[in-house]
């Protein structure tokens, strides 16, 4: 007579060696564990991307809303381009009928290229010992006040976008450029005052007509009055150099 340890050792052998599940008493096949793990997981991933969409830009379909690819273009020829953005949208601030909204596609290079020819000019207006602190005080007063002047139209509610008050106010700066170039070469009051009336008339209604989307139906004398002051402001300096 067996022992009973030895039987459950017989037991458990022939429970693990046939499968009650097998056809014809084949023993049971047990998964193959070889291979490197990592070489799956990157199999499976070469495979998840081999069958995942691949997206592919044309032309005419690029991101961000461009119409060409301009990564492999010559350097002069970005420059043309760009050169030709900033005369189109000063030429719409110059003569404002028949807006197209060009200034919706808002640029930082219009409006710095103005205000260092108005702070240029003025410099040279200014006496000898103070050209430096002239060109800097203008600098920065075209810089601020429109900071300012945008900061107040958005905390009245205005639905306008900060760089693209910024680039509007600065691109208006223009008529005020051209007559402080007036200045430099006519310096009588005779000459000065005029043209600097009209500048500021000139900025300020195209400034106003701009950014007349900002929606401020009860506010719109609020926001008025600071875009008035900062270019009188800016008159009133031309003037007195």
């Amino acid at each position: 007579m067996m022992s009973r340890p030895e039987q459950l050792i017989d037991e458990d052998d022939g429970f693990g060696l046939d499968s009650p599940f097998g056809s014809g008493g084949a023993q049971a096949k047990r998964p193959d564990l070889s291979g490197s793990l990592g070489g799956r997981i990157g199999d499976e991933r070469g495979a998840g991307a081999a069958a995942g969409p691949q997206r592919t830009y044309t032309s005419g379909a690029l991101p961000g809303g461009h119409h060409s690819n301009t990564l492999d273009e010559p350097i002069l020829t970005t420059i043309g381009r760009d050169f030709g953005k900033v005369g189109r949208k000063t030429i719409q601030v110059l003569y404002p009928k028949g807006r197209d909204n060009a200034l919706q596609e808002w640029d930082l290079w219009g409006p710095l290229f103005f205000c260092l020819s108005l702070a240029v000019i003025m410099s040279f207006l200014a006496p000898d010992q103070q050209a430096s602190a002239v060109f800097t005080g203008v600098f920065a007063l075209v810089c601020i006040g429109s900071c300012v002047v945008t900061l107040n139209c958005k905390l009245l509610g205005g639905h306008v976008s900060f760089f693209q008050s910024v680039c509007t106010l600065g691109y208006c700066i223009s008529p005020m450029a051209i007559a402080s170039l007036v200045c430099l070469l006519a310096h009588r009051i005779v000459v000065t005052l005029p043209v600097v009336a009209v500048a500021v008339g000139w900025s300020i209604s195209a400034s106003i007509g701009f950014l007349a989307g900002a929606q401020l139906a009860n506010r719109r004398l609020l926001a008025v009055y600071p875009i008035c002051l900062f270019y009188i402001c800016i008159g009133w300096i031309i003037i007195i150099s």
